[in-house]
């Protein structure tokens, strides 16, 4: 009896002194004091550490650097998430992107909000894009001003998609703007097309946020976009019917719903503009209610058997970097011509206006030696300039042209089609357009140079009209802008058709004819070129041979041989000019004996 009351008195101390070392014993993972805790943060801290080296170490050279750009500007704070993520495994904006050089690279900028979507766009585009994130939490457009470079990388970028806003909603509006000018142009230096995404709404929270901060900077960044070409995703208003059901309460950030949401509305506006060729076409009649038909001149809306006759052509290339002009191509539609032309950054479009009208006209009136370039005129402009025709503005080239713009700058906004349109939309911004055309439409184009000016005329076996006497009136459009190509065996050349409209154009002042399969590009830089190419002497083929086509002369490999020629006539700078010369005295002037 007394053992036993001596082993449970033994029993018992022992056990309340196990519960005094228990509650005097610090727990490994629950610290008691900040020095116990400090201690543990550095145990935790360098046990990333030491997962994250050897998760470092298994990575190629190219994810290294990568990572080493992370490491340097993700900061403190996003820094350790990072490295979180990847030593458990997961994804996040920041992963190496291996590219896939068949497909365009896209680089995201912009703050935690851009940073919570970017793998919902990255989803969306797979396949599609390459979708790169910058290296950072993008913050405001100071912190834009110094890190862009870092960000942009060495990397060619086909778009770049942008954002500076929550972090800028305390700076002045003029700064915000100032700052802004300066990232667009540095963005647009690289030659990718720049898009910016307006701010999402946030909150009214006293002492922190204010909703009309945000409406203020985007209409400040809107302005700023549009001065620049710049097409804005507007993030604003897609989120905003939403924002109850999709925005964390009292904050400037989204439920996972709500980032799944704005990386999809990101992913379609990307997706529309990617840079890529784009070929459009619409009926005149189907744009303009205004437009009629006069079956007097040949000019209809479908043939007797219900064909389209009227349908027009458009096509910009959004790969290249662009140059602001816009060819207006008075022919038939010529899809490789128009993939030249918009291959050297130029616009193209196709406009159906009346052209046949030259087949109606008496013999009397066609050769009186005034009467063509009077019809020219009133067919380009609507300008009641004949009494033979009766061709109103809205079925006038230039009319038609206006109208196909209008439709294009609604129809394909990433085709920047705005640009070439005046502020009110009721003209075309003529110095910024190229006239353009083979035989009946170079010779119109060249008239309706005489009466506009134009940035440039470029005229295919031609112009003819080759007894009238408009190519010898005031021209305003500068003598040197005017470009012609003729083959020799072209029945226009070899009957001093184009030799004679060129003399009248002034085009000697700025260099002889030149043989184009002797001398090489730049030609001199003279405005009149010739090509003797092997066409079998056959004069019809000759004629159409000067543009790309079935006509076309090719080398043994079957490559045109005048890819450069075409490419000097569209781009070759204005201003640079051959020496002058003597007019051809070879040349007959008055053909009418």
């Amino acid at each position: 009896m007394n053992c036993s009351l001596r082993c449970l008195s033994v029993l018992l101390l022992l056990a309340v002194t196990a519960q005094a070392q228990t509650t005097q014993t610090p727990s490994n993972t629950e610290p008691t004091n900040a020095a116990e805790a400090a201690a543990q943060k550095l145990r935790e801290e360098a046990e990333l550490e030491k997962k994250y080296q050897a998760w470092f170490a298994s990575l190629t050279p190219d994810q290294q650097a990568w990572e080493k750009t992370l490491q340097a500007e993700l900061g403190g704070f996003y820094l350790p998430i990072h490295k979180r993520e990847k030593v458990a495994g997961k994804s996040n904006a920041w992963d190496y992107v291996a590219d896939d050089p068949a497909l365009p690279r896209v680089l995201l900028i912009g703050d935690s909000v851009s940073r919570a979507y970017t793998q919902t766009v990255r989803k969306e585009l797979a396949g599609i894009a390459n979708v790169h994130r910058a290296p950072a939490n993008c913050g405001p457009t100071a912190t834009g001003l110094k890190k862009l470079d870092v960000w942009l990388g060495d990397g060619k970028w086909d778009l770049i998609h942008f954002n500076f806003g929550i972090h800028d909603r305390a700076t002045p509006l003029d700064d915000y703007a100032a700052r802004l000018e300066q990232l667009v142009a540095r963005m647009q230096k690289t030659g990718a097309k720049v898009a910016w995404a307006n701010s999402t709404p946030i909150p009214d929270v006293p002492g922190k946020y204010t909703a009309k901060s945000m409406v203020e900077r985007n209409a400040t960044a809107a302005k700023v976009m549009q001065k620049h070409g710049v097409a804005i995703d507007d993030l604003f208003n897609a989120i905003s019917p939403r924002l109850a059901e999709l925005q964390n309460p009292n904050d400037v950030h989204f439920s996972g719903a709500g980032n799944e949401f704005l990386g999809v509305q990101v992913a379609k506006f990307l997706k529309a503009n990617l840079p890529q060729k784009y070929h459009l076409s619409v009926r005149a009649s189907e744009i303009n209610p205004d437009a009629k038909e006069h079956p007097e001149l040949g000019f209809v809306f479908k043939d007797d058997k219900g064909k389209p006759q009227d349908l027009q052509h458009a096509m910009v290339d959004t790969r290249v970097p662009q140059r602001g002009q816009l060819v207006i191509w008075l022919m038939g539609y010529n899809g490789g011509l128009f993939d030249r032309i918009t291959s050297y950054g130029l616009h193209g479009i196709q406009p159906h206006y009346a052209n046949r009208w030259f087949g109606t006209l008496d013999a009397k009136d066609r050769d009186d030696g005034v009467s063509l370039g009077k019809i020219r005129l009133e067919a380009a402009t609507g300008l009641d300039a004949s009494p033979l025709v009766d061709i109103p503005k809205a079925d006038s080239m230039a009319q038609r042209s206006l109208q196909l713009v209008k439709w294009l700058n609604e129809e394909n906004p990433a085709g920047n089609w705005g640009q070439f349109l005046n502020k009110d939309q009721t003209d075309l911004l003529w110095d910024k357009v190229i006239m353009a055309g083979s035989s009946h439409g170079s010779t119109t184009s060249g008239r309706f140079a005489k009466h506009q000016k134009v940035a440039r005329v470029v005229m295919f076996c031609g112009p003819r009209d080759q007894l009238d006497s408009w190519q010898s009136l005031p021209s305003a459009t500068p003598e040197n802008r005017y470009f012609g190509f003729s083959h020799v065996l072209d029945g226009g050349w070899t009957g001093d058709h184009y030799c004679r409209s060129w003399q009248m154009l002034g085009l000697n002042k700025f260099g002889p004819i030149v043989d184009v399969d002797k001398v090489p590009a730049p030609y001199g830089s003279t405005r009149r070129l010739i090509t003797a190419g092997d066409v079998k002497n056959d004069a019809r083929r000759a004629h159409g041979s000067v543009t790309p086509g079935g006509s076309a002369i090719k080398d043994a490999d079957g490559n045109y041989v005048h890819e450069a020629v075409w490419r000097y006539l569209f781009t070759h700078p204005v201003d640079e000019v051959g020496e002058a010369v003597a007019a051809e005295s070879d040349c007959n002037l008055d053909l009418k004996r």
